[in-house]
């Protein structure tokens, strides 16, 4: 939505386009008088699975009530990256800054006011999907306020990451975008519960899930280890270790796999002066002749063998 300077006078009628939607919990909507006479830009870009909403969302200075006592209305997260959101509920009053992560239920009202150029992502998820599973329905008689750093919460956030990334796959099965509100639900609730790792380990495919997609995008880096994946999705080392081992494989039996299959596909692409042994390092293989063995393992032939057969 862009709304020019002299259309902020009417904002209220473009709002009611939000009536209907991702965002229909959103009610009361206007831009403050000091913002009035001036353009106003919101966007939001990311994904809606069913009722499920992961959205990256950029927004001018605004005012309104998220929450109108409706039993459809969901539970809330909003992760604030720049700017700041405020949100009020009778004495309660919580002012989100970069870096933290709000969760609400929002079955009760919150008067909201956020900062000019505020970027926040914004997770909705059903509320009957995650009520069911908290550990008392009094943790939604207040917000929920964590840092992102937390490991619970980063965790989420990598999932959530992973859904966005395999969106196109989830498209075409339904149980599969079940699986994927349905873990989400039993993270939220896992983090507003408070308890100390709760969930996480009870998520082994999420775990797992969220760690592959560490891995892949740190292969090329030498600083890659279990210890580095466990960091990075917010598990200790043991709860990484056994939710790879019930899946029958090991981080590092994957990140093999890995590594070879882009070594694999550079040398489809090289000619023949390649160093078998610059590509063995580059993918961190201990040396070549261990990088020849297992690539041999993995394709039938050696990576030498593999690169005169591409050159014919």
């Amino acid at each position: 939505m862009n709304l020019t300077a002299r259309q902020t006078l009417d904002a209220e009628r473009h709002f009611k386009e939000w009536d209907r939607g991702p965002f229909s919990h959103l009610k009361k909507l206007s831009i403050p008088d000091s913002a009035l006479h001036r353009e106003f830009r919101f966007d939001a870009s990311g994904h809606l699975m069913f009722d499920l909403l992961s959205a990256r969302v950029y927004c001018d200075s605004m005012t309104g009530v998220s929450g109108s006592d409706l039993d459809q209305d969901p539970i809330v997260a909003d992760l604030v990256v720049s700017g700041w959101i405020e949100f009020v509920n009778g004495k309660e009053r919580n002012l989100i800054k970069p870096g933290q992560i709000c969760i609400r239920n929002t079955r009760a009202s919150w008067e909201f006011a956020c900062a000019p150029a505020t970027v926040a992502q914004v997770i909705t998820i059903p509320r009957h999907l995650v009520m069911p599973l908290v550990a008392s329905r009094r943790v939604f008689d207040r917000a929920f306020v964590a840092d992102a750093s937390d490991p619970e919460v980063k965790f989420f956030l990598n999932f959530l990451s992973v859904i966005e990334e395999s969106a196109g796959e989830l498209r075409n099965s339904v149980s599969a975008q079940n699986m994927a509100r349905d873990a989400c639900a039993s993270l939220m609730s896992s983090i507003v519960s408070q308890r100390p790792g709760g969930g996480l380990a009870d998520n082994s495919s999420a775990t797992v899930a969220a760690a592959k997609k560490v891995i892949i995008d740190n292969l090329a880096s030498c600083d890659l280890s279990p210890q580095m994946v466990a960091r990075a999705v917010g598990v200790s080392l043991r709860t990484l270790h056994r939710a790879f081992s019930l899946t029958g494989d090991s981080v590092m039996s994957f990140t093999r796999r890995m590594r070879l299959q882009e070594a694999h596909e550079e040398l489809g692409r090289a000619d023949r002066s390649v160093s078998i042994s610059e590509i063995s390092a580059r993918w961190h293989f201990a040396d070549a002749s261990h990088f020849i063995r297992h690539f041999k393992a993995a394709y039938g032939e050696t990576p030498a063998a593999y690169l005169r057969r591409q050159k014919k």
